[in-house]
């Protein structure tokens, strides 16, 4: 409530901090009702749309809502329920204690999210006709796959069609080492998961600091977008991702050979995940602005890393095209499958709209909130980045539906938005807040039967 006993100026002041959360709330409340109220009429009338739980994708194409209860989604409460008391009580921890518990935490979160299906519920992502390890038995020794992937393009699943050759090549390398089926691509999901809380969090000491680091830890655990991380290839790749990003951030620090080889690294794991995922141009916005906050902070030193981070880059590319893959004439290849496939059937009318609200859902609703709270410049540095990652691969109109999926490279960086609802004078709506982010995860994964 406003102190009646408050000066104009400091109401005023007060209106302005709580109007930005307030509509932001409301657009969103407006998006997902709007989403799903339509979204539910067009799966029942097009079938080719194959949504199922408008805005998001079913495992059934015309009702994906399915309520269930299992052992494994208590035990995921339990873990949430444990994230929290840590959170609130926030004990002293050392910075590699805190990541290192946080991305233990949330790969048991999210695997005992997706076991809440059992066996199925793990494997899903994995053994499934349409995903990348159906087609190792027909691929060609990895040289002529890379070479002959474009010409044979047609032969392969819709998830090799829609992405670079890159995950394929990573199964591949599983295959030769003899971790063969279904589990070591599952292992990968869960390796990923962990991997994209502790390049996160390294990413956000560095730049904002070890407060702000403490306070997005529970966020990146618990966020709804978790329901997704181990049924999908996506997660391994947002790994990648994050621990390329949060090495780069390192490097921008450092000087002489630790500078060089830090950015190396992480030019490689950058110039690869280009491979991995198409989206991996988009997502370049974050390290860019890393790379520009490293120079703000620490001047030209900040080049040794940069400079060695692209030379990283232009070797990996470098490589694929003596391999005979050319990353653009993929984009173009992939382009003209996604226009003779599902695309033609989804209408850009309707995911205009229809993505922003399966975004809300994998955000949940203490990032919307805290997307209207944070003031902190530093945090907004990679918050503002993801959300740029994320307007840009909207207004592509190149992505529509499944966003869920494949925006998970994204959603971690905007969930570090959430950190702004800590507060040491109000504990309690820290608290409540905290246990909304992990109620609405664990909800919406014993209602949803996802496709993945």
């Amino acid at each position: 409530m406003t102190d009646p006993q408050a000066s104009p100026r400091t109401r005023r002041a007060g209106a302005l901090l709580v109007a930005p959360p307030l509509a932001l709330v409301a657009g969103a409340a407006v998006v997902v009702w709007w989403s799903v109220k339509v979204g539910r009429g067009l799966q029942w009338t097009q079938a080719g749309i194959k949504l199922g739980a408008a805005p998001l994708i079913g495992e059934s194409a015309l009702d994906g809502w399915d309520w269930r209860w299992s052992p494994a989604l208590a035990a995921a409460s339990a873990v949430a329920a444990i994230v929290v008391a840590v959170a609130v009580r926030r004990p002293t921890l050392g910075r590699w204690t805190l990541i290192a518990g946080a991305a233990t935490a949330s790969m048991t979160f999210t695997v005992a999210l997706a076991a809440t299906d059992g066996r199925k519920g793990l494997l899903r992502g994995a053994d499934h006709e349409t995903e990348y390890l159906a087609n190792l038995a027909i691929t060609p020794p990895a040289a002529q796959f890379v070479r002959s992937f474009l010409f044979r393009i047609n032969d392969y699943s819709v998830h090799v069609r829609g992405h670079p050759p890159g995950f394929v090549l990573v199964l591949k390398l599983l295959d030769w080492l003899g971790l063969r089926g279904p589990w070591p691509v599952v292992g990968l999901s869960i390796v990923g998961t962990g991997a994209t809380v502790a390049g996160v969090l390294v990413c956000v000491e560095q730049i904002a600091g070890a407060r702000w680091m403490r306070r997005a830890a529970p966020w990146l655990v618990i966020a709804p977008y978790g329901i997704w991380m181990i049924t999908s290839g996506d997660s391994f790749f947002a790994g990648v991702a994050a621990v390329g990003v949060a090495l780069l951030t390192v490097a921008g620090a450092r000087r002489g050979a630790s500078a060089i080889g830090l950015g190396l690294i992480a030019g490689l794991l950058l110039g690869f995940l280009l491979f991995l995922t198409y989206l991996g141009a988009t997502f370049g916005i974050i390290p860019a602005a890393v790379v520009i906050w490293s120079w703000r902070r620490h001047g030209p030193r900040a080049l040794i890393g940069t400079g060695a981070a692209i030379l990283g880059v232009v070797a990996i590319v470098w490589l694929f095209a003596r391999a005979g893959f050319w990353w653009w004439d993929g984009v173009e290849g992939t382009k003209l499958q996604y226009a003779y496939g599902s695309a033609k059937f989804r209408p850009w009318s309707y995911f205009r709209w229809g993505n922003l609200g399966a975004a809300v859902f994998a955000l949940g609703p203490a990032t919307i909130i805290g997307l209207g709270v944070l003031r902190d410049r530093k945090a907004w540095l990679l918050v503002g980045a993801g959300v740029a990652t994320i307007a840009v691969s909207h207004a592509s109109t190149y992505t529509k539906a499944e966003v869920e999926r494949i925006w998970i490279l994204l959603f971690p960086w905007v969930a570090v938005a959430a950190a702004g609802l800590v507060s040491s004078r109000h504990r309690r709506w820290t608290t409540l807040a905290l246990v909304a982010q992990a109620a609405t995860t664990i909800l919406l994964q014993a209602a949803l039967v996802s496709k993945w």
